[in-house]
């Protein structure tokens, strides 16, 4: 919970072709992904650097999802 990241890396299982050739929609895309995590509380952006932080909650789920595997 202290240590903190200065991005997230998101990947994509499936990419359409028109995603490369506009690369705003992969940005908007993820800028999505992101907007959905803060508002599940699963992490939280600080506006000054950047930084990202998991919260109780986002560890609770990784935890969840990891034993499914």
């Amino acid at each position: 919970m202290n240590k903190s990241v200065k991005g997230i890396d998101i990947f994509f299982k499936h990419v359409s072709s028109s995603a490369y050739e506009r690369p705003a929609f992969g940005f908007q895309a993820t800028n999505m992904i992101i907007q959905q995590l803060i508002q599940k509380d699963f992490i939280i952006v600080g506006d000054i650097e950047g930084e990202v932080k998991s919260t109780l909650n986002g560890i609770a789920k990784c935890k969840e999802e990891c034993h499914k595997w």
